[in-house]
Parts: structure tokens; C-alpha cells; sequence
């Protein structure tokens, strides 16, 4: 079973793997980004812990996931939908992470990537996608879903 988290990015700014490598390089534990270009993978004490996408318009993945994401949104209910389908619309990244959980405790594994999500929403305007949750901002749950 695949988890993914994304980050869907509306800030004009440019997201790099670089910027990826940033957010986890002021942490004190043993990380590596290892990648190239748009994808990459994450990894903690020699385990790999992630695989990261940036999806970009024009990049053939980036409209389907973003279609994906907006019929999702438009099941849910409240009045953070207008805000979620408000960002999707606006989107000009994604960053997709398929977390690995392997034979590590999953809340080990998400603490883990907690750099990464605190670096995207104090530098890029966006919200967080969780599967099987729903989209959060800075204050928490915007949109729940099933």
C-alpha cells in the first residue's frame, strides 16, 4: 500500500531539489537527499524513507495529479473546499512524497519528514495533502477527507 503526502505549491517561486536539500540540512540527524532534476530520494540513518517528485506544468504528470487532486476535493464538504479548489487551481508545483514506511513505526517515519513540510509552509505559499486525511495550511485542517 503507497502513502503519499504533497505539498501543492501556489507561491511563484521556483522549488529545487536544492531547496529540498536545504530543508534538511540544518537538522542534526543523518540525512541525504539523493537525486537529480525533479525526484529524489530521501533517506535517515542509511534507510530511505521517501521518494520526492516535484511536478511542474509541462511535465506530464503534473496536470493528471492535479486533476486527480481537484475531483477529490470536490467531494468533500465545509467551507475550506472553496480554498483547496481556490489553491489546486492556482498550483504551480506539487511536491509529491511517497513515504516508506518499511519496518519502521509510522509515526517515526512522518516525524522524520517534519523538516521538510515545516520548510514548504514558512517559504511556499501552499497547502499539504495528506491521502486519506485531507488538506492542511499553517492553522491545521482546512478540508477533510475520506
Amino acid at each position: 500500500m503507497s502513502y503519499f503526502l504533497r505539498y501543492i505549491v501556489v507561491d511563484e517561486r521556483p522549488l529545487t531539489l536544492a531547496d529540498v536539500r536545504g530543508a534538511f540540512a540544518a537538522e542534526e540527524e543523518d540525512y541525504v537527499v539523493d537525486g537529480a532534476g525533479y525526484e529524489a530520494d530521501i533517506g535517515i540513518d542509511g534507510r530511505t524513507i521517501a521518494q520526492l517528485t516535484i511536478n511542474v506544468p509541462g511535465d506530464g504528470l503534473f496536470d493528471d495529479e492535479r486533476t486527480e487532486l481537484l475531483e477529490s476535493a470536490e467531494e468533500g464538504a465545509g467551507p475550506g473546499k472553496s480554498i483547496v479548489l481556490d489553491r489546486l487551481s492556482r498550483a504551480r508545483a506539487i511536491v509529491a512524497v511517497q513515504v516508506l514506511f518499511g519496518d519502521a513505526e509510522p509515526e517515526e517515519v512522518l516525524d522524520a519528514l517534519g523538516p521538510l513540510w515545516s520548510f514548504l509552509q514558512e517559504n511556499r505559499q501552499g497547502l499539504l495533502q495528506a491521502d486519506g486525511e485531507g488538506y492542511y495550511d499553517t492553522n491545521g485542517l482546512v478540508l477533510e477527507l475520506e
